[in-house]
């Protein structure tokens, strides 16, 4: 796994825990995405980003909060607090690509084995009120868009490893 970088992030999470994992699409190429989170000017960042091939690179410690929701606005996730920003109780997970295509095979396995790893450091049950789309938070986005299918992901994360 890769680390790399960014400014963007606050160090910490102020008291919180994870307890959910917030699945993104870059909406963008790979090396861009990597681009993007470690400018300054972006005021974006992810825990993790996953590449076509399924090669996971860190941005941002697990200890510490990225910068991935944003804007709360017409959210569907139960689980939000009240005057709290979820960029201090979640982890982001990027795919990167773009929200109109598929992703690969490769992004699918990684990320559900992130997925699984991530919920046992963090005690995290795996299922839908855990495991959300980013558009859970705003529904104004269309991230991670209609082809990554969350249902699937968790399926995939709760398998047993053999």
């Amino acid at each position: 796994m890769l680390f790399k970088k960014t400014p963007n992030k606050w160090f910490g999470r102020n008291g919180y825990n994870p307890e959910a994992i917030v699945i993104h699409i870059t909406e963008g190429e790979f090396k861009g995405a990597k681009s993007w989170v470690k400018n300054p000017k972006s005021a974006v960042s992810y825990h993790y980003i996953i590449n076509k091939k399924g090669k996971i690179a860190q941005i941002v410690k697990e200890k510490n909060s990225a910068w991935h929701t944003g804007i709360i606005k017409n959210p569907r996730w139960l689980f939000l607090k009240t005057h709290i920003n979820p960029n201090l109780y979640t982890i982001g997970i990027a795919l990167s690509g773009f929200a109109k295509d598929k992703p690969s095979l490769m992004q699918i396995v990684s990320a559900s084995l992130l997925v699984k790893e991530i919920a046992a450091r963090h005690n995290l049950e795996i299922n839908e009120h855990t495991i959300i789309p980013h558009n859970a938070i705003n529904a104004d986005k269309n991230c991670p868009g209609p082809n990554i299918d969350i249902k699937t992901l968790i399926y995939l994360s709760r398998l047993p490893l053999t």
